[in-house]
């Protein structure tokens, strides 16, 4: 017998809702969207009849007390991320949350609270963890193919133009964006960097603000020491032209892996033939254009969020994991 599809409710209809819509449409076998909510009424209007005129709620609070709504996507700005998820825990709904979870300490301890006491289902939008060669690296690791893991790099050397910030007011601002490039554009890197080389234990950083009229960083260098001992560098900024790759590093005692956006693009192990595959440079990079990444790995997220909640399991990036970038980031800023 075919089990229920899950009814969801999008929180915010800016750029970043329609990777979710196009995800749950592509999941129609196990989801339905029932509803969308947006306190700019012409942003809800405009995403509701580009797909096909979905109901539009006036309120979050009129969205939350629908029975059908089983989970929300929050699809706000950053700032606004954290009241919409207790709203939606203490309304009994199961919650997929974009990055970052939160902006600050109060807000992630609040939400871990909320979650908690309401055994809310909550997934954060780390959707790079689903592509095949980041499952590949992360493999590798465990299974000791660079051996001893001696350094671990992230370098976020992006391109986002005065035009971008000032395209919307929370663009670029302490209060609504939480950060700059880092805490924006970065936190998928970091995400990345943890979820490969382990827990951070300590760092050391610089920030500025260079190139950009905005509140926040625009270019951040931090050095980091690993729980496992191993060194890094992170590295982010969207002020260079024309924008690059994200490129991640793996260095070991017995190999090395270098990742561009999600291919892996060089491989070098002990003992065997050395493998040059900078041919497979990423499909899909967000260097310099904010919308030109694969709605793909959202739909697998999304995909695994909907089988937790069945199964009554953890999703594969829940709440415990989706707070670790923005632990680190944190961390980050108080040493700048």
């Amino acid at each position: 017998m075919a089990q229920k599809r899950l009814g969801f409710g999008i929180v915010g209809c800016g750029m970043i809702s329609e990777f979710h819509i196009n995800a749950l449409s592509s999941l129609a076998d196990k989801a339905k969207i029932t509803g969308i909510t947006d306190v700019n009424r012409d942003s809800a209007e405009r995403v509701s009849a580009s797909h096909g005129g979905l109901r539009i709620f006036d309120t979050l609070d009129e969205m939350l007390a629908c029975k059908e709504i089983n989970a929300v996507c929050i699809c706000t700005p950053s700032g606004y991320h954290a009241d919409a998820v207790i709203k939606a825990a203490n309304a009994g709904k199961n919650v997929v949350v974009e990055k970052p979870l939160a902006i600050t300490k109060e807000q992630l301890d609040a939400i871990e609270e909320a979650c908690r006491r309401n055994r809310t289902t909550l997934a954060v939008i780390s959707q790079l963890r689903f592509a095949k060669d980041i499952r590949k690296a992360k493999l590798m690791l465990e299974n000791g193919e660079l051996g001893t893991l001696c350094c671990a790099d992230m370098y976020m050397k992006y391109f986002r133009s005065q035009e971008y910030y000032d395209s919307g007011a929370w663009r670029g601002t302490k209060k609504i964006d939480g950060g700059g490039a880092l805490m924006n554009q970065g936190i998928h890197g970091v995400d990345l960097l943890i979820y490969l080389a382990g827990a951070v234990k300590s760092v050391y950083a610089y920030a500025s603000t260079l190139a950009r009229k905005i509140e926040v960083e625009d270019t951040l260098c931090a050095a980091v020491e690993f729980e496992s001992g191993a060194l890094g560098v992170i590295q982010a900024t969207t002020s260079v032209f024309p924008g690059y790759p994200r490129r991640i590093e793996l260095n070991g005692s017995s190999g090395s892996i270098t990742i561009e956006e999600t291919a892996i693009t060089k491989m070098d192990i002990d003992g065997s033939v050395t493998e040059d595959l900078t041919f497979r440079k990423p499909v899909y990079s967000s260097a310099s254009s904010a919308m030109n990444f694969s709605g793909d790995y959202h739909t697998l997220q999304i995909s695994d969020f909907i089988d937790a909640v069945r199964e009554k399991r953890s999703p594969f990036v829940d709440l415990a994991e989706g707070r670790k970038a923005v632990d680190v980031i944190l961390a980050i800023y108080r040493s700048a």
